[in-house]
């Protein structure tokens, strides 16, 4: 892994929405924060947008946390290594949750763990709070025989939809075509396509309209999302929104 003496600053990364793209767990930088024990390494990230959307992973050291706070545009974690705690809870690896706008927490991590995370994405107030586990889901059959799917996140009057994907050793799929904008993050395992392989902790996006050819020789666990391409209101955030303990001025 490549660290960076360099505090993590809001900036520009992956950022245009109309092209493949793709980062592997070996490219990422990881920042230290101003918060003790806690580590970024970003995917994507755009720095002009309101409040900073991004998508990265998210390391505690033992010991590490977060101060109380709140979400603009709420926020999805997916725990990976280790146990995520905050004051719901002890969150084992598998443990996938959406935040709405509006809630609060004050996450740590005694042993440490890692996540993935997408912040400030999931503008609404009415959204709905899910909190589950991939690993005691049950599995339902895809339009292809060789993959399961288990959907965990699909709401009236929001676009986005996230589910989780289990290919078979030897998947593969011919010409691809999305409709939307679609994120893939590999859980386990290894994903390709015709730009190359991705490891376990890879994270691509794909445009609509652009074919590809996706495959799995040894069989993977994947995390979807599907959005438009125009989705005014992924990155909205309400204007009453307050941090815990903030004032109007």
């Amino acid at each position: 892994m490549v660290y960076s003496p360099l505090l993590w600053q809001p900036q520009k990364i992956r950022a245009d929405l109309h092209n493949h793209t793709s980062a592997l767990p070996t490219s990422l930088i990881w920042h230290p924060t101003d918060f003790y024990g806690i580590l970024f390494g970003c995917f994507e990230s755009d720095g002009e947008v309101q409040e900073h959307p991004v998508t990265m992973l998210t390391r505690f050291e033992p010991g590490g946390f977060f101060p109380l706070h709140g979400h603009p545009g709420g926020e999805e974690i997916l725990v990976l290594e280790g146990n995520f705690q905050d004051e719901t809870g002890v969150h084992p690896p598998g443990t996938y949750m959406l935040n709405p706008e509006g809630f609060i927490h004050r996450p740590f991590s005694d042993e440490g763990c890692l996540t993935f995370v997408k912040l400030r994405q999931h503008g609404g107030k009415t959204r709905q709070q899910v909190r589950t586990n991939i690993f005691e889901l049950p599995w339902q059959t895809g339009t292809v025989a060789e993959i399961e799917v288990q959907p965990i996140y699909e709401q009236e009057g929001y676009s986005e939809k996230v589910w989780i994907e289990r290919w078979q050793p030897g998947t593969k799929l011919s010409n691809v075509v999305e409709t939307e904008l679609k994120e893939i993050f590999v859980i386990q395992g290894t994903w390709s396509d015709d730009f190359g392989d991705y490891p376990t902790y890879s994270w691509l996006r794909y445009a609509p309209n652009c074919p590809y050819n996706p495959a799995s020789k040894d069989g993977c666990l994947i995390y979807v999302k599907t959005y438009p391409a125009d989705n005014t209101t992924r990155f909205i955030v309400g204007e009453d929104f307050r941090h815990p303990g903030e004032t109007d001025v």
